[in-house]
């Protein structure tokens, strides 16, 4: 009957899905927390209308705060005294890359100098190194009063020790992500045809704490000057209804608020109108908009940004109107032949009000070149294009592993030849296609410029994974079944003869105790003594004398001896059977010991379809698994996927030590080895040494160092042991006795290693084969005589005929007092012949092509060990 246990994992998952709990349903405690819908319209209508009433300066105005906006009260007792000098600073970053020109149009006059080439659309990806601005040392760090903030649960408030997002360290990495964020345009007449929204992902990563933060902001673009404002907005600060107020102008400020204000009334219109309803629109949480009511509130940031030219410096490296072309062809295709579109530049400044921190960018002109280039990287268009190309590279590497497979299979194309491969070599290298075939699906769903080209590479590894690796590991599991087999025997019946072991010693107890017994309930005053059986004298293998209680061995004449009243020996099974003569329908006695190991084994006996069950399992527990990490500390997130990338460069360690076990060499060709070591190298060249990879990932030389030695230690323990010997470097006492094709021929040892016809070379007194000695009727001298010595052609020397090939076969042999040659050249003379158990030599190519089929001594038809 089939083994029905592995159903119950899909069960269980398919169960969760089906009837766990909702993630989308808010808990009556949850929802208590939250405010009202109602309330929130109605906060957001007259915060609109405080931005609207605004004018340029009321933020520091020195009659105080007379904005009615929140977040900007007197007792909250934020740093917002700083933003002043953040506002110089990032003026200063202004004049800068644009020059004088560029403060002429901040300030809204035209004439003077030409501004230098920027990019309109800014969606792309920049990435670079942040440092504590010189402007922190004038900014205080406000003290809080935690306990006004934190987030109340069902049983009271939460403790709350700090803000999330709080930046402690002085260093770190940063990485910004563009996005575009309303579709609002708005035309000539307003004044606001250079100002459009803008959202950006941001990952803070600090080195000191090894934590990385994750905010989403939202703001504007200046198009004509590149620099973008954007801020956090919260319950506690109402970021996006003050923006206007972090402009550098009132030039700016204008055009800022006149397309905030069309921009929020459309949002609030449709949260009106639609039918999912965002509580914040604006939430600066990047996972999840809607965030949890008795979450720790977060540092709010507020973040500039100015866009460089593309040449680093103030001179222009190419026009704008070149750029402008590139651009257009890039967002609007049309075929064009283009030159390398340079990358997006921007010098980055952000300020906590609330945390008190201030952070800024890496690169010129406080520090060298070298150091840092503030945040550099490619535009959307640039990066899909690089991703493209970067696909076909992985698509072609897959496909050479999916070739190489093919032809493995074709060379392991008998029960011989597969029994030698392991199991668990092929699973690591099938796993390691299933992953790269789930993340590539994975990261389809989620980049839509790249679906296509991303899909058809998943297509390609789950076919190399489902159609052929999976069916090369069912023909190795089919090769490998006898072997189980008789691996699952020898365990039962180890597991057999040690219950024996422990019943006969259980056994020899209990008799032990009954004579004492037996003897302590004698009288003192009775002629006749109990004669004490010695313990050698019991039958370990009896059955336990379980009707022999203390009651009945007291009852027992005191003066009648012992073994008369010892238990009579049951009937085990083996006396023999009168059966009639009419014996239809009846079956011999069998005894239950074998009967009962083979049902052992049956019920022992994995399935493949449990090996298939658990495939998956731990290549989507894998999944998860990568998936959790990238959330992890940068440390352990790195020890992690080292490990990770570790294991997956093992996959010749299983077949190694098949090797060992076995004394078996060739499993697998050296084309097969070397090509998929190569191919899956790929990847981790990729992500550990390319700077353009998609992942902005850092270089990292001395882990891939230390991967592709590892994986080169590996290849080149196979090739030595295809060459020198499968077990060469280790002792023998760690492997289990294995017989060796390759022994060293000597003549003063009798014979023992020496093939038929070479130790004795006389034709009466060959011997034969065990075989051929059991067989009467092949007698003749020619069959006797399994193998023929001709004369030896030089000292040391032998010559002898391969029975497959019918060529000539010239041995060293050592002659008697000599001493073996352990030389690599003695080693590789013993490759070129081999010597089976029945002690018939032949040409090694000849035998290992004859036991790819049969193992089977091709001259006497004795069984062969494997090879």
């Amino acid at each position: 009957m089939a083994d029905r246990r592995s159903v119950l994992i899909p069960l269980l998952i398919l169960t969760w899905f089906f009837f766990g709990p909702d993630p989308t349903r808010q808990s009556a405690a949850r929802l208590q927390q939250r405010p009202s819908i109602e309330h929130v319209l109605a906060e957001e209508e007259r915060s609109l209308g405080a931005l609207r009433n605004s004018s340029y300066g009321d933020l520091n105005s020195p009659w105080g705060n007379v904005l009615n906006l929140t977040g900007l009260e007197d007792d909250r007792g934020y740093a917002w005294e700083g933003l002043q000098k953040v506002q110089e600073r990032a003026k200063g970053r202004l004049q800068y890359a644009l020059g004088d020109a560029g403060l002429k149009v901040l300030e809204g006059t035209t004439g003077g100098d030409a501004l230098p080439a920027l990019y309109y659309n800014v969606t792309g990806h920049v990435h670079g190194h942040w440092v504590r601005s010189k402007v922190q040392d004038s900014v205080h760090v406000p003290r809080l009063n935690l306990s006004a903030y934190a987030p109340m649960s069902p049983f009271g408030p939460l403790a709350l020790d700090t803000f999330g997002r709080n930046i402690t360290g002085t260093d770190g990495d940063v990485r910004v992500r563009f996005h575009e964020w309303t579709p609002y345009d708005a035309d000539t007449s307003t004044g606001v045809a250079n100002v459009t929204g803008i959202s950006a992902e941001m990952t803070l990563q600090d080195s000191q704490s090894s934590e990385e933060f994750d905010l989403e902001l939202y703001g504007v673009y200046n198009m004509q000057i590149g620099q973008a404002i954007m801020t956090t907005t919260s319950s506690k600060m109402a970021g996006i209804f003050m923006l206007p107020h972090f402009t550098l102008s009132e030039h700016t400020f204008e055009s800022t608020r006149k397309m905030l204000n069309e921009s929020i009334a459309q949002t609030i219109r449709s949260q009106k109108t639609d039918s999912s309803f965002s509580l914040n629109p604006w939430s600066s949480n990047v996972e999840d908009n809607t965030r949890a009511a008795f979450e720790a509130p977060q540092c709010e940031v507020i973040l500039y940004l100015q866009q460089l030219p593309p040449s680093g410096s103030r001179t222009v490296a190419i026009s704008s109107a070149v750029l402008a072309f590139l651009e257009r062809e890039m967002r609007f295709p049309t075929g064009a032949f283009l030159p390398s579109a340079p990358e997006l530049r921007f010098s980055m400044l952000a300020f906590s009000p609330d945390c008190g921190y201030v952070l800024e960018s890496k690169g010129e002109p406080d520090f060298a070149a070298q150091d840092g280039q503030h945040l550099p990287g490619p535009k959307i268009e640039v990066l899909q294009g690089r991703g493209r190309h970067h696909l076909l590279v992985f698509a072609v590497a897959i496909g050479g592993q999916f070739t190489l497979l093919m032809r493995q299979m074709r060379e392991a194309n008998t029960s011989s030849t597969r029994s030698r491969i392991s199991f668990y070599s092929i699973s690591l290298l099938a796993l390691g296609d299933g992953f790269a075939g789930i993340t590539f699906l994975f990261v389809g769903l989620a980049v839509r410029g790249l679906w296509i080209n991303l899909i058809a590479t998943a297509f390609l590894a789950f076919l190399s994974v489902m159609f052929f690796g999976m069916r090369f590991l069912l023909d190795i599991w089919t090769a490998q079944a006898p072997e189980r087999a008789i691996r699952a025997r020898e365990e039962a019946e180890e597991e057999r003869q040690r219950q024996e072991r422990f019943r006969a010693t259980l056994e020899r107890l209990r008799a032990e105790q009954l004579q004492r017994e037996a003897a302590s309930a004698e009288t003192p005053d009775s002629p006749v003594t109990a004669v004490a059986q010695p313990a050698a004298d019991i039958d370990t293998l009896a059955p336990p004398p379980a009707h022999i209680d203390t009651a009945s061995a007291d009852s027992a004449p005191p003066s009648l001896p012992l073994p008369v009243t010892a238990q009579r020996p049951t009937d085990t099974g083996a006396a023999a059977v009168f059966m009639p003569s009419d014996q239809e329908g009846l079956v011999a006695a069998q005894t239950g010991t074998g009967n009962q190991i083979a049902a052992d084994v049956d019920t022992s006996t994995t399935s493949f379809g449990s090996i298939y069950i658990r495939f998956y399992l731990v290549l989507f527990a894998t999944l998860f698994m990568t998936l959790n990490a990238i959330s992890w500390p940068t440390g352990l997130r790195r020890a992690y996927f080292t490990i990770l990338a570790l294991i997956s460069l093992s996959f010749w360690v299983p077949q190694i030590s098949r090797n060992v076990q076995r004394n078996c060499r060739k499993a697998l060709t050296l084309e097969f080895v070397i090509g998929q070591s190569l191919l899956r190298l790929v990847p981790f060249i990729y992500f550990y040494a390319y700077k353009g990879n998609v992942l902005f990932a850092d270089r990292q030389p001395y882990i891939l160092i230390a991967l592709a030695a590892w994986l080169w230690i590996q290849v080149v323990l196979l090739a030595s042991q295809e060459f020198i010997g499968p077990r060469w470097f280790i002792r023998n006492d760690w492997a289990p006795p294995a017989y060796d094709y390759h022994p060293i021929l000597r003549e003063d040892e009798e014979g023992a290693t020496m093939p038929l016809g070479l130790s004795e070379p006389t034709s009466n007194s060959a011997p034969t084969s065990p075989l051929l000695e059991r067989r009467a009727s092949l007698s003749s001298p020619m069959t006797r005589r399994g193998s023929i010595a001709k004369e030896a052609k030089g000292k040391g020397k032998r010559v002898y005929n391969c029975a497959i090939c019918f060529q000539d076969l010239e041995v060293p042999v050592i002659e008697a007092g000599g001493s073996s040659d352990t030389t690599v050249a003695g080693i590789l003379a013993r490759r070129s012949y081999m010597v089976t158990a029945c002690r018939h030599i032949f040409h090694s190519p000849c035998l290992e092509g004859w036991m790819k089929y049969r193992l089977q001594c091709p001259i006497c038809r004795e069984t062969l060990p494997p090879l």
